[in-house]
Formats: structure tokens, sequence, C-alpha cells
């Protein structure tokens, strides 16, 4: 093993070697990485399984499909022109 000294960076930006720590400080050390492992541990599993969910998504039937393939984009939705000709002001910027 080495025999250089390990750091470990407290909360308040200190550094402290680890052979220096006290009991409890490497339990608690120890708690929080365990913790720290749990979460990320939970979020790769969530992140899975959305992930699964959204390729199981398709379309039943024609009126869904239909829909899909005609409905226009946000770049080509026309809904909103009538009160744009209508407005008070400008929107052609120079």
């Amino acid at each position: 093993m080495n025999n250089q000294p390990t750091y470990w960076t407290m909360r308040n930006g200190k550094s402290i070697s680890i052979d220096d720590m006290d009991l409890n400080h490497l339990r608690n050390t120890l708690k929080m990485i365990v913790n720290n492992s749990n979460k990320h541990k939970d979020k790769i599993e969530k992140e899975a399984y959305w992930k699964k969910q959204n390729e199981k998504v398709f379309l039943n039937g024609d009126m869904a499909n239909e829909f899909n393939e005609n409905h226009l984009s946000h770049k080509d939705d026309d809904r909103f022109d009538e009160f744009y000709d209508n407005a008070p002001y400008s929107l052609n910027f120079p």
C-alpha cells in the first residue's frame, strides 16, 4: 500500500489527513459516502426506468397516427396570425 498520506476535504474546504481523523469523523465520512452512493444508484435506476418507459411509447389507432403526422410544429403554428395582424405594434424588427 502507498505510504503517502491521503487527504479528505471537509465541508468547510479544509483538507485533513485521513490518518488524523478521529473515529467519529471517519464514521460520519463513511456514512456520507454510502448515502451519496445510494442516491447516485437510485438516480441511475430512475433514469433507466424512464428511458425504458419512453421507448415503449407508441400510438394506437388511425386518429392518433394522423394527428402525429399532420400536427403543425410550433414554427408552423398559425393560430395567432390574426392576433399578430391586429397588433398595435410591429413584429418586424430591422
